[in-house]
């Protein structure tokens, strides 16, 4: 099956509206090097028309905008909250912070969606959003943007769905797909052939897992069905099947790609290694423009999930939660080596701790009971701190399982600050440690009192465990479990409070987890962006080796 797209990639020049031009590395709308509108012209002929000049989706909602419209404002509010209205649009940005929250919905009042009641008074602009967009539909017209823009020292950021807010040249509208019953990469041997799918730059999760169930077969996808599949492979890609399959960057066979230099180049382990190497975890669109990926598939497996769930007993401090958590953590890190591991959340006052886990290629809902054992036999002997509920189920097909998974996610209306660490085993078995470190970095027992969220907490639990020879972080091989804590605001918070958060989530939580593994490292598209020292954080020993992109 090939999906035919009218536009297959768009390549977003990004300026930020900064007065001082002596102060940029890149010309911006306001410098005297901006190009012309005869030469924006120009382009626009030789990309057939294909060029577009935007405005902020929120703009329809300010009376003071030359579009103001309160009918389409009232459907832009409609849909403001849900990514796939943002991954939709060439340059529309969920995340508040990357778009600088600068041309956001507003209610008739002049508040906005976001919760600033001065946005309409202080007016719609572009902010860090892009001006212009170019879709392409050929290698080419990615060549001439690439060309424009190095000729003009304008910047160029890559945008699929935007799940990563620090990528945007958009290639949402790329769906082409091509299953393989055996692929072989270019210029390699026939021995190396494997089940496989090429996709186009704009093919999301849920359309992944949907294109290869018509081939009664599986490919690794995050755990929302709106996020791009390449943005999310490069950069490492953890998901629901990743434990039993490997990472998403694990997963990638081959690659077609324009270089910086505006050379189209099939990068796999046969040719063009380096880039190859590159591209499996050290971010796609660092490298190059990538058109296309051939990614590995696997028979449609069968699956049982097994869910927990449990809720602090009133009476239980915080001491005992945490140590109980800790104590869990080690056990779960058994169940990984028998092949079991998922997602869990934190939350709290009331703490809870929801658990769903995996496990393939499986007979029956009953399949784990073995391997739950030792865990089911402490919350039995903790019944005490918390009560606690298990419940099973399994599905003969994988497929069936993603139609729970949630087809878009709530966004573009809070701020947030997040830290993150990949903690490896051996901190897992230091319960005492690990417990004092949860404690303080969770939710805690009485809420802030400046309108910033209680602390919440994610795990992922389901890292690929072989060693594939890409520049994914090694510290991934080794870790247990992907701990994010974070808290969230809206834009009626002052700003000194939000620097505040900003500071002590990087510096007092984010320490915290740095010291219980100082030699790990965070997740690339899940981590702090003021992270310290993030060259070893995001790649370990691999950065030295990652070639220079743009």
């Amino acid at each position: 099956m090939r999906l035919a797209p009218s536009c297959l990639l768009s390549l977003a020049v990004l300026a930020t509206a900064i007065t001082a031009s002596n102060v940029h590395c890149k010309c911006t709308p306001n410098d005297s090097c901006w190009p012309l509108a005869s030469e924006w012209a120009s382009l626009n002929t030789t990309l057939s028309g294909c060029l577009i000049k935007k405005v902020p989706l929120g703009s329809v909602c300010y009376p003071s905008q030359p579009n103001y419209d309160p009918v389409a404002c009232e459907d832009v509010i409609k849909n403001w909250t849900t990514s796939s209205f943002h991954s939709s649009d060439p340059s529309s940005i969920a995340d508040p912070v990357s778009s600088n929250s600068s041309c956001t919905p507003i209610y008739p009042n002049g508040t906005s969606l976001s919760g600033d009641p001065d946005a309409g008074s202080r007016g719609c602009t572009l902010g860090n959003l892009s001006p212009y967009v170019i879709n392409a539909s050929e290698a080419s017209h990615v060549q001439a943007a690439l060309k424009f823009a190095k000729a003009h020292n304008l910047r160029l950021n890559i945008k699929n769905t935007g799940h990563n807010p620090d990528k945007r040249i958009w290639t949402h509208a790329m769906k082409q797909f091509q299953f393989h019953e055996s692929y072989t990469p270019l210029s390699c041997p026939q021995t190396v052939g494997h089940m496989a799918a090429t996709l186009g730059a704009g093919i999301q999760d849920g359309e992944l897992f949907e294109l290869l169930a018509q081939h009664n077969a599986i490919g690794v996808g995050g755990t929302n069905t709106d996020v791009g599949v390449i943005g999310w492979a490069t950069g490492g890609g953890h998901g629901f099947a990743t434990m039993e399959y490997g990472m998403g960057a694990d997963n990638i066979i081959e690659a077609v790609l324009v270089t910086p230099d505006g050379e189209v180049l099939t990068v796999n382990q046969c040719q063009n290694e380096d880039l190859y190497w590159a591209i499996r975890g050290g971010g796609g669109g660092t490298f190059g423009v990538i058109l296309s990926v051939t990614v590995k598939a696997y028979p449609m497996p069968s699956v049982t999930m097994v869910g927990l769930d449990l809720t602090a007993r009133n009476g239980t401090t915080p001491r005992g939660w945490w140590k109980l958590i800790a104590e869990i953590h080690k056990e779960l890190a058994v169940l990984q080596d028998s092949g079991i591991g998922g997602y869990w959340t934190i939350s709290g006052p009331p703490f809870h701790f929801g658990h769903a886990m995996f496990q393939y290629n499986t007979t029956s809902a009953d399949s784990a009971d073995q391997e739950m054992l030792p865990l089911k036999k402490l919350l039995d002997h903790r019944n005490g701190t918390v009560s606690s509920n298990i419940t099973k189920f399994h599905t003969a097909s994988w497929y069936n399982l993603t139609k729970m998974f949630p087809r878009v996610e709530h966004t573009g209306t809070s701020r947030s600050a997040r830290t993150s660490r990949l903690i490896p085993r051996r901190a897992v078995e230091d319960t005492r440690g690990f417990a004092y470190i949860l404690e303080k970095i969770g939710p805690q027992p009485d809420d802030p009192k400046n309108a910033v969220s209680n602390p919440s907490m994610s795990g992922t639990m389901t890292p690929g465990k072989k060693m594939v020879d890409n520049s994914l972080n090694p510290a991934w091989r080794d870790a247990v479990v992907h701990l994010i804590t974070s808290q969230s605001w809206n834009d009626s918070l002052p700003d000194s409070v939000a620097a505040e958060t900003y500071d002590r989530m990087t510096n007092e939580k984010g320490y915290l987890l740095r010291q219980i593994a100082p030699d790990s490292g965070a997740y690339y598209n899940e981590a702090d962006r003021h992270e310290p020292n993030w060259q070893w954080s995001f790649w370990g020993p691999h950065y030295a080796r990652l070639p220079l992109g743009f």
